[in-house]
Parts: C-alpha cells; structure tokens; sequence
C-alpha cells in the first residue's frame, strides 16, 4: 500500500495537456489520474522489490512550486529528463540514491514501468502498468521525531548526545516540512 503526502492539485488537468502538448507525448491514463488526485508527493518510508530491482521512493514529481526537486518545470531543466524523453520514457518518481521510476510513453513501450539505474545508463522493467506499480510498493506510516528524540537515539546509539547546530537546523527542516502535511492511502 503507497501512502503519500500529496501537493496541491489545483489546475493539474489542464498541466497535463500543457505537458503533453510541450512534450509531443500522451501521458497513460492511470498515471493522469493518479496526477490529478495526488499531483506527486513525498512517499517517506516507501520501497518496492519488483521483478528483481529493489529501492526506495522519495517523491513522486508534481507541478508547479512544490518542492524544487519534486517540480516538474525544475526537472524538465535536466539533461536526463530530455535523454528520457528521447528514449520514449517520463520520469515520474525519484529514490534516495538519484534513480528514476519511468514510465513508458512510445508505442513499444507505452505505459510500462521501469526503474531507470543512472550509474549504468540502463533501464529495467518492473511492470506492466502504473496501477500494478502502485499496488506492489509498501509503505510504512510517516512521523518525524523530534530533536529531542533524535538526540537520545543518537546518545543511545553512539553514547554522544552533542549535535552540531547544522544537524538540528537539517533536523527542524524535515520537521517543519512535514508538520501541516497529510499522509494518505493512495487509491485510483
């Protein structure tokens, strides 16, 4: 079960048309509507293991001024968005180590998912459609520690309880970005 902190989406239909219009793409009915219910979002505590490529997933893109590595407009700026879509493949979720979820958008591969290994160039099918993708990952319910909690895990663990002043900053910053969300089951 994939459960997410979903962006704003307001307008996202009509950013869909603008996408496709701008890419010369049609972009797979399940992943439009996952967009216009969830317009992306950060999917903390999610992995999958599918057809023998295992990860995690940070985020799934989104438009307009979302987080800036989530943003479909600060993506579409990278060389390896315009490779992909070359390559007949929209990058449509990120994991820790800078993969990419991709899912088909040429007549050979169309709406198929596929984890993109940017260490070795290489795409590796997962499965045959978006819905399927969603139903196979997992994740776990999302609540960041506080910094006090984190520093008796950090003392219990190394038995040092002093942490830099950029450490806590990086820490309320996770904090505060979580703070106001909603983690959601997604359903399509």
């Amino acid at each position: 079960m994939l459960l997410i902190f979903n962006f704003d989406n307001s307008n996202v239909a009509e950013k869909i048309a603008l996408l496709e219009e701008r890419l010369g793409i049609k972009i797979p009915d399940a992943y439009s509507d996952f967009l216009k219910k969830y317009n992306g979002g950060y999917t903390p505590k999610t992995s999958f293991d599918i057809n023998g490529e295992s990860s995690n997933i940070r985020y799934f893109y989104g438009f307009e001024e979302q987080d800036e590595y989530c943003d479909f407009s600060q993506l579409m700026q990278d060389d390896s968005f315009t490779s992909a879509i070359e390559n007949g493949y929209l990058q449509i979720a990120e994991d820790s180590f800078g993969n990419y979820i991709v899912i088909g958008t040429s007549e050979l591969n169309y709406g198929k998912i596929y984890f993109y290994d940017h260490e070795i160039d290489s795409y590796h099918y997962l499965c045959p459609d978006f819905k399927d993708f969603i139903s196979q990952i997992e994740s776990d319910k999302y609540a960041p520690r506080s910094i006090e909690e984190r520093i008796q895990a950090r003392k219990e663990r190394t038995g040092d309880a002093e942490v830099r002043d950029s450490l806590i900053k990086l820490w309320q910053a996770e904090i505060d970005k979580y703070a106001n969300l909603k983690q959601e089951k997604v359903e399509l």
